[in-house]
């Protein structure tokens, strides 16, 4: 009875061991030709070297448990692989990785075409294409890597690193926003130009703005005309933003501004940049473009500024005002020149006849033109002997006449004539003596206007 048992155990062991069967043995014996297993039949099985991974090799005792899969049965022997169960446990290990997105170790084995075949758990490989890495990897190296696509029965497997890119970029992105704060001035590389600015980084990851507007203090046509792409320079930090992962920087503001050292009432030399309608357009030093109004560009009357410049003269200028918030600055060409009004009575003096031509008809009076700088005003009871509504029932513009000069007030810069003192022997009580005592005639800003020679309200009213 004893006897049959043990010959139906030893049928189901022998049953238990067919090829293709895991089990479990334990180690009796490693020599040069593979390492012999107890795997419970009447003969040992034999696991060949190759069947191990060289990477288990030096961790196997006798004694140990191993778990093999039985390859096949020749001549009484069994013949087992370690690495068989190992191949099957890693396709288990990376499906389940693949089912969790989680990312496990690769290391480089060889290169490929277009990519690099990379090993799983020692014993899987796969493909992973070259794009998945940022510079050149190196053959051996581990990674962390994705499943990307598997296929068991195919023994198809690739690896992807992008979405490992992105979070390291990400990281990166973070460490480098965090060591810099506004108002900081760092070194930066032009990368490359646009029509509006030009792009300069400023560490490994972060390339900022670097606009058109914050060039230079003057303004910039072309940005190429102030950098070049591969440039080095200082530029400041205007904001930067962590989560839009952008940069705005400023170059002009690494120097001083140069309207910031302007003063008022200084005298500088400057060429006309351009002319307009309004008056003329003057560069001075530092790129720094100012404009002298019409009303500062001469004692002289003119019709339109390029009757007197012409782009490129050359001009002695008087800064009046600066506008560093509006980037403004008001010039005074005739503030560096004589005031004509000063020396007056050196041409013109109380009594005296003078000729001029007749450029307004106003309904208080007529303005006359004496020279290129002065003119004069007639009161509308200064025209003729008779009473008249208008000055037009007796003369017209453009025409000649000569006049008696009745009033000279060089505080308010008027001269005061009279036709019809000349009519008769009229000697017109409304001769008037300037005022005594000192005037001041400090070169101005203001221009001699048309307002100014006629108070229209109290001509009328002193004639009458």
């Amino acid at each position: 009875m004893v006897e049959f048992e043990e010959l139906l155990n030893e049928d189901l062991d022998i049953h238990a061991l067919q090829q293709g069967a895991v089990i479990t043995g334990k180690i009796v014996q490693i020599g040069e030709s593979g390492v012999f297993v107890d795997i419970g039949a009447k003969s040992e099985g034999v696991l060949p070297l190759e069947q191990v991974l060289p990477s288990d090799l030096p961790r196997l005792q006798v004694g140990d448990d191993i778990r093999v899969k039985i390859i096949k049965r020749a001549e009484g022997e069994f013949i087992l692989s370690k690495r068989a169960v190992d191949f099957e446990e890693a396709w288990n290990k990376v499906a389940q990785c693949h089912k969790d997105n989680e990312a496990l170790d690769v290391i480089l084995e060889s290169n490929t075409k277009n990519g690099f075949i990379a090993r799983a758990f020692g014993v899987i490989d796969g493909f992973v294409h070259k794009s998945n890495f940022e510079k050149k990897p190196e053959i051996g190296g581990s990674y962390k890597a994705y499943v990307l696509d598997m296929d068991r029965r195919e023994r198809k497997l690739v690896f992807t690193r992008r979405a490992i890119l992105r979070e390291e970029q990400t990281r990166r992105l973070e460490e480098e926003f965090s060591r810099f704060q506004p108002a900081m001035v760092v070194e930066g590389k032009v990368e490359s130009l646009t029509p509006y600015g030009a792009f300069v980084r400023i560490s490994d990851n972060i390339t900022g703005l670097l606009h058109i507007s914050e060039l230079a203090w003057h303004q910039v046509k072309r940005p190429s005309d102030i950098v070049k792409k591969g440039d080095k320079l200082m530029v400041k930090i205007l904001d930067l933003n962590p989560e839009s992962k952008k940069v705005s920087l400023s170059l002009k503001a690494t120097t001083p501004d140069p309207l910031s050292v302007l003063l008022p009432g200084e005298e500088l030399d400057g060429t006309v940049e351009s002319i307009a309608d309004f008056g003329l357009f003057v560069r001075l030093a530092n790129h720094v473009t100012g404009l002298v109004h019409n009303s500062e560009i001469s004692y002289k009357r003119f019709g339109h500024p390029s009757e007197l410049y012409k782009p490129r003269d050359k001009v002695k200028v008087k800064v009046l005002n600066v506008n560093v918030d509006e980037r403004r600055v008001g010039l005074s060409i005739k503030a560096c020149e004589q005031d004509p009004w000063a020396e007056i009575h050196t041409k013109y003096q109380l009594g005296q006849v003078v000729e001029g031509t007749i450029v307004h008809l106003l309904d208080n009076g007529i303005v006359v033109k004496l020279d290129d700088i002065f003119e004069g005003f007639v009161p509308i009871g200064e025209i003729c002997l008779e009473r008249i509504d208008h000055p037009k029932r007796k003369h017209h513009t453009d025409e000649t006449v000569n006049a008696k000069i009745i009033n000279i007030d060089t505080k308010r810069r008027r001269i005061r004539l009279s036709l019809k003192a000349l009519l008769t022997d009229y000697e017109g009580s409304n001769v008037q003596a300037e005022p005594k005592g000192p005037v001041d005639l400090t070169p101005t800003a203001g221009k001699v206007t048309l307002g100014d020679l006629i108070d229209t309200s109290k001509l009328v009213i002193e004639e009458e």
